[in-house]
């Protein structure tokens, strides 16, 4: 029987290797800037899932978002948030990993990902989990891109397409022929694109006054420019759900 000083001592190495293994990965991550946010909306399909974390050199779960970690058998390097979705079976799993428990509810614990990435000196985020599940979620967090699109490269990605954020000047190279959405989070105007089927010269879009849904891309590279305003573009996988 081991005595409860030793099996405090016991969790402390445990807790210690974790966080020498992390550490390098975190190191490169600051180099190279990249990392993945699971939040706790619909995730992705495994191999997506998983291909997404090959590319990052950090993963953090949003509350959660960590169950859906469990369940793809991916071990995550961070739990952030509330924590008040993550579930009990998801914590005993991942014991060994961190916690960061922010109990403040004047953000939404992807925001808390997000600042907390940033602070660690992360410049390119890529989010998965953002959107399905409830509608006002989905609505927050689309206002969360939005709100830190001038800090970061965000991008967020689901099976149907990837979502990303225009701040002044953006160029996409997405394939000919393929489904492009223009959603402004708040009133833009001064919009001027390029490269896609029906153009936009210093026009102005604002929800429930005029949107941008499912255009069409013609040549490629795409420009957008904004003068005024954050704008989504939201692209189709060409494996996903074309427009009618």
């Amino acid at each position: 029987m081991l005595l409860s000083g030793s099996v405090c001592n016991m969790e402390r190495m445990l807790k210690a290797r974790l966080l020498q293994k992390i550490r390098p990965r975190v190191q490169r991550a600051r180099r190279r800037g990249s990392a993945l946010i699971l939040a706790n909306g619909r995730p992705p399909a495994k191999p997506l899932l998983m291909k997404l974390h090959a590319q990052a050199q950090i993963m953090v779960c949003a509350d959660g978002g960590a169950n859906a970690a469990a369940r793809a058998g991916l071990l995550p390097d961070l739990i952030i948030g509330d924590l008040d979705s993550v579930t009990p079976e998801t914590l005993r799993a991942f014991r060994s990993v961190p916690l960061r428990r922010i109990a403040e509810q004047n953000s939404t614990d992807l925001e808390k990902a997000i600042r907390w990435l940033l602070h660690k000196g992360f410049s390119e985020i890529i989010i998965a989990g953002a959107t399905g599940g409830r509608l006002d979620h989905v609505v927050g967090n689309l206002h969360v891109i939005g709100k830190f699109a001038d800090r970061a490269h965000l991008r967020v990605v689901e099976k149907e397409g990837e979502l990303r954020p225009v701040r002044n000047v953006g160029t996409f190279a997405y394939a000919v022929g393929s489904t492009l959405s223009l959603i402004p989070v708040s009133r833009c105007s001064g919009i001027t694109t390029r490269g896609l089927r029906w153009e936009l010269r210093n026009a102005t879009l604002e929800l429930g006054v005029r949107d941008g849904t499912s255009n069409c891309v013609v040549t490629t590279p795409v420009e957008i420019r904004v003068r005024k305003g954050t704008l989504l573009v939201y692209h189709v996988s060409p494996k996903g759900p074309q427009a009618r």
